[in-house]
C-alpha cells in the first residue's frame, strides 16, 4: 500500500463491486464525509451529485485476492496528490484559456476585422480542448485516486 503524504487529499468510501483491474468504490458525499454524517456539512454537498458516485480504483493486489482483502461493504481510503489536481486543473482550464486570450489579443493588436477576434478566441478554446483530449488519452492514470487502505 502507498502511504499518503500531507499534501494528499484523502477520501473515504465503501467497496461496492469488483472490476477486471481493481475495485468499484462508492464515494458518495453523505456516506464518505464525517462532517456530513454528523449533519454539519463540509460544503462539498453543494457540489456533489444527488446520485451515488462510484469510481474504479486499481489495486496492486492480484484480482483473484481482491474479494478476500476487500470484501463488499468494507471501508477503504483513497488519496490523490494535490499537485496532480493542480496540474490537471491548469491543463484543462488555464492552458486553453490562456492560449485563446493570447491569440485573440494578438489579433486585436493587429486591428483585424472585428468578428475575427471573438471567432479566433472560441476556435482556439475548442482546438485546445480537443487537442488536450487527444494528448491526455491513455495518460489519465496519473490523475486517478490511489488506494491507501
Amino acid at each position: 500500500m502507498i502511504k499518503p503524504s500531507c499534501n494528499a487529499l484523502t477520501r473515504y468510501g465503501n467497496v461496492v463491486g469488483y472490476t477486471q483491474h481493481g475495485l468499484l468504490v462508492d464515494v458518495s458525499i453523505k456516506e464518505a464525509c464525517q462532517q456530513c454524517a454528523q449533519g454539519r456539512g463540509c460544503g462539498m454537498g453543494i457540489l456533489a451529485r444527488q446520485q451515488r458516485q462510484c469510481i474504479e480504483v486499481t489495486s496492486s493486489h492480484p484480482v483473484l485476492l481482491l474479494g478476500e482483502r476487500y470484501p463488499l461493504g468494507s471501508p477503504v481510503t483513497l488519496c490523490l496528490e494535490r499537485s496532480d489536481i493542480t496540474l490537471l486543473a491548469l491543463l484543462i482550464y488555464a492552458l486553453p484559456l490562456l492560449m485563446a486570450l493570447a491569440l485573440s489579443g494578438c489579433l486585436a493588436a493587429l486591428r483585424v476585422t472585428e468578428w475575427i477576434v471573438p471567432a479566433s478566441f472560441f476556435a482556439t478554446l475548442l482546438i485546445g480542448v480537443v487537442g488536450l483530449k487527444h494528448l491526455l488519452s491513455g495518460r489519465t492514470e496519473r490523475f486517478r485516486p490511489r488506494l491507501v487502505s
